[in-house]
Parts: structure tokens; C-alpha cells; sequence
């Protein structure tokens, strides 16, 4: 089993910060390129990103894993 991790659909992101203010230690805004980043952790706290994902109007968050 791979690491698992977070992945925000920019496409589909609509920018409304939800996630920042659930999981700020996830969730970043770079303001340069005008998107949502993941920030690169070991291990993310799955309580917080479960509510992120769990509170995102557009649907625009989930788990990946590596292979």
C-alpha cells in the first residue's frame, strides 16, 4: 500500500478557501499562479482533510495513493 495524499481538482476549484480554513496545514493558496496547493507532507491528517473534502462546494478535493 502506497502513501496516501490529498489532490485538489484546480479545474474544478472555484477558490472559496474552505479548505485553508479546515486544514491550513494541508491547504495553501499560492497566490502567483492563482490556485490551491497541496503542501508536501509525510503524512496528512486524514480528520482534517476528510472534513475539507467533506465541505468542499465543487467536489474538487480527494485521496490518492501512490502505487
Amino acid at each position: 500500500m502506497g502513501r496516501k495524499y490529498p489532490v485538489v481538482d484546480i479545474g474544478k476549484c472555484t477558490l472559496c478557501g474552505g479548505c485553508i480554513e479546515v486544514a491550513p496545514m494541508v491547504f495553501r493558496y499560492n497566490e502567483g499562479l492563482n490556485f490551491i496547493e497541496v503542501v508536501d507532507l509525510d503524512k496528512y491528517p486524514e480528520k482534517e482533510v476528510n472534513e475539507a473534502i467533506k465541505n468542499c462546494p465543487v467536489d474538487c478535493i480527494e485521496w490518492e495513493e501512490d502505487k
